[in-house]
């Protein structure tokens, strides 16, 4: 049964970040390539940091999952995305250096993936903006197929300390949260 919920975890991740570049490739969706940029050096930071920490396998494979998808989207971005840097950007750039300046100076590879974890919400404050007024601007296929993935990884690691799941546990509330705005609209139009 772990095995298969791992499959899942793998297959439910990989299928979200093919919808998201699908939707790139035919120009529905156009991320910004510097917040691209900087969520794919927050997925490499996540997984080094779920590795180093000694999360569960469904942790581990889940931030694998956002590692390729981030590299994926982000190098796609750079074709099909736009252009801008802003405050945001610079400030999860700094909270990404504090992280792994923390986890350098103190070992505390757990204290980094949280910090980590902190700029990802931070820099999706935009993102979340946007789908609140308007909310078929985000994907529900993409939002629900990551949460999903997260879900699941968190079912593939029942009983394992909370300190062991902490990436999917963040990531079924924020992809939860996305999944649900970008929903808004459809429901209320009904």
């Amino acid at each position: 049964m772990h095995l298969f919920l791992l499959i899942l975890v793998g297959f439910f991740g990989s299928v979200s970040y093919v919808v998201g570049v699908w939707q790139m490739m035919i120009g529905t969706y156009k991320p910004n390539v510097f917040s691209r940029v900087v969520w794919l050096l927050l997925a490499i930071n996540s997984f080094a940091g779920v590795v180093v920490s000694h999360s569960t396998q469904a942790s581990i494979l889940l931030g694998g999952v956002l590692l390729v998808g981030n590299a994926a989207v982000c190098l796609v971005s750079f074709w099909k995305g736009t252009m801008g840097f802003g405050k945001l950007e610079i400030f999860c750039s700094a909270l990404l250096a504090v992280s792994a300046l923390i986890w350098v100076l103190f070992n505390a590879p757990l204290v980094n993936l949280l910090i980590g974890l902190a700029a990802h919400f931070i820099g999706a404050i935009p993102t979340y903006k946007k789908v609140w007024a308007d909310p078929q601007s985000e994907s529900p296929p993409f939002w629900s197929l990551f949460l999903l993935a997260s879900a699941l990884s968190i079912i593939a690691s029942f009983g394992s300390p909370v300190r062991e799941i902490i990436l999917p546990i963040y990531y079924t509330f924020f992809d939860g949260s996305m999944f649900l705005l970008s929903l808004r609209k459809r429901f209320m139009n009904k």
